[in-house]
């Protein structure tokens, strides 16, 4: 009964923080926005002035394979978006293209409210697996 109810309590748990993930940004009208909305998974949020705004940040990280590594590289791409009243970001999700056009196209779509898009890109190398001695 007791481990029943820890997992009714750890599910319910999961759909409540998962109800509040970003799935996407809304503008209206398509052309010069006015208004933004955050579109979640239980529903959207309501419509706010797009000069709630400030930043726009998409954070672009690329994970290199080390030497002689046969798994790809792995790319994600991060939004966040800087609000006035505080900060809101959407999972990273996996992303093999060039980012470049997205910021660009963020830029041309917010630039006539004055909001910042930055985009950055974080470069790595997988670790090495390294052999434990101890079981040598």
């Amino acid at each position: 009964m007791i481990a029943g109810l820890e997992y009714l309590l750890g599910w319910l748990a999961l759909a409540v923080s998962g109800a509040r993930d970003i799935l996407r940004v809304e503008f209206a009208p398509a052309g010069v926005p006015a208004s933004l909305r955050l579109a979640r998974a239980a529903g959207p949020d309501d419509w706010l002035p797009v000069d709630t705004l400030r930043e726009v940040k998409l954070t672009h990280k690329v994970v290199e394979p080390y030497e002689g590594d046969r798994k790809p590289a792995l790319s994600t791409l991060a939004l966040e978006l800087v609000l006035r009243s505080g900060r809101e970001r959407l999972t990273p999700l996996p992303y093999n293209g060039d980012p470049q056009p997205l910021a660009d196209a963020l830029d041309a779509l917010l630039a006539p409210a004055a909001v910042v898009v930055e985009l950055r890109t974080e470069r790595s190398t997988r670790e090495e697996p390294r052999s434990n001695s101890a079981w040598r």
